[in-house]
């Protein structure tokens, strides 16, 4: 009689089934799955080709091993059945939407600044789109203490798309300063003149201020009219740039790590290592 134990991980299910033999001893009876010289049978047990909705069938290990009780030594043989959890559903239903979401995201980057409805929808609809992806991928899936290579994924997602939105405010913002200065100077630049000045003291400060820089305020206004400045247009140039490249960096990353843990990336050296 067998007993089978359930082992669960983010990406591979191990069933163990162990036959007890508790009832004789060491002394009495030893359970080997093949001759008790080897001990190491890799046709003991035969498998065929099993098909299963989110799992792939990946090896069978088995083994033997000893359980020491107050009663004495009793033998065991043991028997793994790996599987790899399939990845195609959570790549359709999850990080293609959560990655499609973030591009849509971008869009606002090339809309007007001054369609602030166009802009503010976008940014709310992403938003919410991937909030509801993230909750829904919760509720799917087994509650559990550690963090989810999915909720890493989505909350990067999240990250983005919840900037894009600050991105577009901080727009809004540099527009209305740049505005307001500009209606500063041009009131100052409408101001009426001063009364005329004394000749004779106009003359007498000829000697000593003829190299001077101008001094007054309006003067000083059209001097600084050409400085560099930070304008609405330079924060959307910049985003368009900035987000993607922090995108597709992460999914390098991401991808990278994940497959490499998961030892389902190509060429690497230890996919053909034994998982028994």
């Amino acid at each position: 009689m067998f007993r089978f134990e359930h082992n669960q991980r983010p990406n591979v299910i191990i069933c163990r089934a162990a036959a007890p033999g508790d009832g004789y001893s060491t002394a009495d009876v030893e359970y080997h799955w093949c001759d008790a010289v080897t001990q190491v049978c890799t046709k003991s047990v035969n498998t065929e080709a099993i098909e299963l909705p989110s799992y792939k069938f990946a090896q069978v290990c088995v083994g033997r091993t000893m359980a020491t009780t107050a009663s004495g030594s009793y033998s065991r043989l043991i028997l793994n059945f790996i599987f790899d959890r399939e990845s195609g559903f959570y790549m359709l239903q999850i990080f293609l939407p959560a990655g499609l979401v973030v591009v849509i995201s971008w869009v606002s980057f090339w809309i007007s600044r001054d369609s602030a409805p166009s802009r503010t929808i976008i940014g709310v609809m992403t938003v919410l789109t991937e909030t509801h992806l993230m909750t829904g991928t919760n509720r799917r899936l087994p509650p559990v203490a550690y963090v989810k290579a999915v909720d890493v994924y989505l909350g990067f997602c999240y990250l983005l798309v919840v900037l894009a939105l600050i991105e577009y405010a901080c727009v809004a913002y540099s527009k209305k300063k740049n505005e307001d200065r500009r209606r500063k100077e041009k009131k100052l630049e409408h101001k009426p003149a001063p009364p005329t000045p004394d000749l004779l003291h106009d003359a007498r400060l000829a000697e000593c201020t003829c190299n001077v820089e101008p001094s007054s305020i309006i003067a000083v206004v059209q001097q600084k009219k050409n400085r560099y400045c930070v304008r609405h247009s330079h924060i959307d140039i910049a985003s368009r740039v900035l987000f993607p490249t922090a995108f597709i960096v992460f999914n390098i990353l991401f991808w990278i790590i994940l497959l490499a843990k998961a030892k389902r990336l190509p060429y690497y050296s230890e996919t053909n290592v034994s998982r028994c």
